[in-house]
């Protein structure tokens, strides 16, 4: 009898799969628990182009297998909430509580402030997988972007571990895991150059009624 995703057997054995690994075996989790303080209101419901936030980077992540809201309870169709193992531990601590709650190998982490993720972004990322690696942007000033990638299960230790010590810095867990990178130039040539905007702030919405038009 085969295996398919959702069986537990099939979800030990899949991060050590050769297969190409598939959004739809892949647990998404955003994280949807700060606090807005420099953006002035909970930037997670505010609306653009007709959308909230947080429901754009939600359909980002739609073909996934499930879907965890992990910080605050919003209430959402197609997405269950998870409350942080840990208060106010930050995105890594948002991390340890999507690992330790998917129910597949791997996970699409997103931060709620990341409105032009698309589908096609999420499976350039996955068709990088391999090995139970973290696969992660470079982005266009050079620096990693731990927070639209994807992580095995394999990482919750190290979560936790770091966690422990005090130690909340996710570019320093990408430091020490084992990791594939990939360049933002391809992700633009796949994704296009708006696909990693950030939303911050106010001014990081001016200049036209959609951030993800180039």
């Amino acid at each position: 009898m085969g295996r398919t995703p959702g069986d537990p057997a099939f979800d030990m054995d899949r991060a050590d799969d050769d297969a190409p690994l598939r959004l739809e075996e892949v647990t998404a989790a955003v994280l949807c628990g700060g606090r807005s303080r420099r953006f002035g209101a909970d930037k997670a419901l505010h609306v653009v182009g007709g959308r909230t936030l947080l429901d754009r980077v939600l359909e980002s992540l739609a073909p996934a297998r499930e879907r965890l809201l992990v910080g605050k309870p919003y209430p959402l169709d197609g997405a269950r909430f998870v409350p942080d193992l840990r208060q106010d531990r930050g995105p890594l601590g948002g991390l340890e509580t999507a690992l330790a709650s998917a129910a597949g190998a791997w996970i699409a982490l997103a931060a709620c402030d990341l409105p032009c993720l698309t589908v096609e972004y999420w499976r350039l990322l996955c068709s990088h997988a391999r090995d139970g690696r973290a696969v992660v942007v470079r982005g266009p000033q050079g620096r990693l972007e731990p927070l639209a990638a994807l992580y095995p299960r394999a990482a919750l230790a190290e979560a936790r571990a770091r966690l422990d010590g005090g130690l909340l810095d996710m570019q320093g867990l990408l430091r020490v895991l084992p990791m594939v990178e990939i360049e933002g130039a391809e992700v633009e040539a796949r994704c296009g150059p708006t696909v990693l905007h950030n939303v911050n702030r106010p001014d990081d919405l001016r200049g036209g009624p959609d951030p993800c038009t180039p």
